[in-house]
Formats: structure tokens, C-alpha cells, sequence
């Protein structure tokens, strides 16, 4: 005699199993998800919907923005800039050490430079998320 319920296919067993399935699937969507949404960069972590997706979001508008775009990358990649929250003593020194690498700016121009990366990227202000990808050319010690 042929028995034809759920069980004699092994169909119970597969329903109670399903539900865990299930939820183990889901547990590793949302830890993929939960993964995806944070990077750590630069001893930080923030969401990844605040990850900047080009060099120049990470740079705020103001004066000297396109100087720094523009002339830091010659040496190191410019997101290096970003990172560090240096002291207004220790950009000073970053600003008197780089005087004579940039001879084509006119003058002026490294002071504003500088000014404005102490004043965006400084010691009083939360280090920005910085994506690995920008940092992959690596930082000159700073």
C-alpha cells in the first residue's frame, strides 16, 4: 500500500526546516548589509551612505579647494589630506616642509592652501570617512 502524505516524502521534515532556512538566510542578508553599510577607514567607521563616491566630495567648498585638488595629488594621493585631524601647529609644519615642492604656485597660494585644510581637517573636527580606494597610491608619513 502506497502512503502518500507529506511526511512519508519527507515534505514535514522540509516544512520545519524551512523556517530556519529562512531565517538563516535573512540573518546573513541583514550581516552582509550591516557589512556593506560600514567601512573602516582610517581607524573609523561611518555608513556607507555617507561614503563620498568622488576626491572632491570629500574636500568641503571654499577658498583654495580646487588648489588643493589640483596641486596635492602631484606628490601623494590628496585624500591623505583629509585624514589625521592634524594640530594647527603640525599643519604649519606640513605647510613650511611643502614650500619648496610646489614652486609653480604664486604666492600666496600655499598659505591658502593651507588654511584652508587647517581649517576643514583639523584636530577639532571628526575625522572624514575616506573610501580605501582613495588611498590605495598610499600617504606620505605626515
Amino acid at each position: 500500500m502506497r502512503i502518500d502524505t507529506p511526511q512519508a516524502h519527507g515534505l514535514g521534515t522540509r516544512r520545519m526546516a524551512w523556517p530556519l532556512v529562512l531565517s538563516l538566510v535573512m540573518l546573513l542578508g541583514c550581516g552582509e548589509a550591516s557589512d556593506a553599510s560600514s567601512t573602516e577607514v582610517a581607524g573609523s567607521v561611518s555608513p556607507a551612505s555617507t561614503q563620498p563616491e568622488t576626491l572632491g566630495d570629500l574636500f568641503p567648498e571654499g577658498e583654495a579647494r580646487d588648489l588643493v585638488l589640483n596641486n596635492c595629488s602631484s606628490c601623494h594621493a590628496v585624500a591623505c589630506s583629509v585624514i589625521g585631524q592634524r594640530t594647527a601647529a603640525r599643519w604649519n609644519g606640513l605647510k613650511e616642509g611643502h614650500s619648496d615642492r610646489m614652486p609653480s604656485l604664486a604666492e600666496g597660494e600655499l598659505d591658502r592652501m593651507f588654511a584652508y585644510l587647517q581649517g576643514h581637517f583639523n584636530d577639532t573636527q571628526p575625522e572624514p570617512s575616506v573610501p580605501a580606494a582613495f588611498l590605495e597610491a598610499g600617504c606620505t608619513p605626515f
